[in-house]
Parts: structure tokens; sequence; C-alpha cells
């Protein structure tokens, strides 16, 4: 007769639970994307306006930074790609 009683609230606690960590996950998930995003971002940006000043009459050295500068921002992107894919997951 218990057991009847508390399967409710298991399964109650259970879904909740489930839905805690999902959320956590992808906190986390999109929390270091971001973080490893902003330091790749970081890190690309002054290298690269190193090169441009050093180099302003050189056109590709001004795209091929950009070009540099966007594969650290797809980094983040992936982290929300993977954010939404597990919020998704319940």
């Amino acid at each position: 007769m218990t057991g009847e009683l508390m399967l409710p609230f298991i399964l109650l606690i259970y879904q909740s639970l489930n839905a805690l960590g999902n959320t956590v996950g992808a906190g986390i998930a999109f929390g270091l994307a971001a973080l490893g995003a902003g330091i790749a971002i970081g890190g690309a940006g002054a290298a690269a306006a190193a090169a441009v000043a050093e180099h302003p009459e050189r056109p590709e050295v001004r795209t091929f930074s950009l070009i540099i500068v966007a594969l650290g921002e797809a980094v983040a992107i992936y982290g929300i790609v993977i954010a939404i894919l597990i919020l998704s997951h319940t």
C-alpha cells in the first residue's frame, strides 16, 4: 500500500532531477564553449591586429586574420548547438 502511494512522488522527483541535470549540463556545455571561444578570439584578435599593423598594404593578411577569428567564433556556435541538443533531449 505504501509503495503505491510513493510511486508518483518518486517519478516526480526523478523527472525533476532529470530536467535539472539537463539544464546544468547545457549550462556547463555552453559556458565552457563561450569561455574557450573568448580565449580563442582574444588571442587570434591580438595576433590579427599585430599582423595587419605590420603589413597594412597586404589585403590577404586582413582576410586570413578575419577567417581565423571566425573559426574561434564557431566554437561558441557549436556550444549553443550542443546546449540546445541537451535541452531538447528529455
